[in-house]
């Protein structure tokens, strides 16, 4: 399961009601940027960087790549 480490513009107290409000969102993210993905975050917990400052972590579970080929399993073009 991915962990993505999620920075808001919030408060201390406005990150800390935003973080539950996570779980079981869907959410599409970067893997490796270089495919774009998509999942369900299963896990939403609020952490401190070595500054301080709060940020969200979350544990995602990834949706099946779609069959058929289309423009969402296809890579994200190089820069």
């Amino acid at each position: 399961m991915p962990t993505l480490d999620l920075r808001f513009a919030f408060d201390e107290k406005g990150i800390k009601n935003f973080a539950p409000s996570l779980v079981g969102q869907d959410m599409t993210y970067w893997q490796d940027d270089r495919r774009l993905a998509h999942g369900r975050v299963t896990a939403a917990e609020v952490k401190r960087d070595r500054y301080g400052n709060p940020y969200v972590e979350v544990e995602l579970e990834p949706f099946p790549a779609p069959v058929d080929g289309g423009p969402e399993s296809a890579p994200a073009p190089a820069s």
